[in-house]
């Protein structure tokens, strides 16, 4: 049998509690928080990615297809 810490959300609400876990594969608290944390979670309150309430960083614009530039004429 083999011991980790999971990590749980804490968050409920009218329909019961969020169902959300990470399951750390430590067994020491403090690198099991630190794992939480780069996977996205909130620690103190423990809240998963969704709902967590610190600003998630916003993606690059990826363009499908690279910008046209127009060249100007030359005289």
């Amino acid at each position: 049998m083999s011991l980790v810490l999971v990590v749980r959300c804490d968050v409920s609400g009218p329909y019961g509690v969020c169902a959300a876990y990470l399951r750390t594969g430590t067994t020491d608290e403090a690198e099991a928080y630190a794992i939480a944390e780069q996977a996205g979670w909130d620690i103190d309150p423990d809240r998963c990615p969704s709902h967590t309430v610190r600003p998630r960083p916003v993606p690059p614009v990826r363009h499908l297809h690279p910008p046209t530039t127009k060249e100007s004429p030359t005289p």
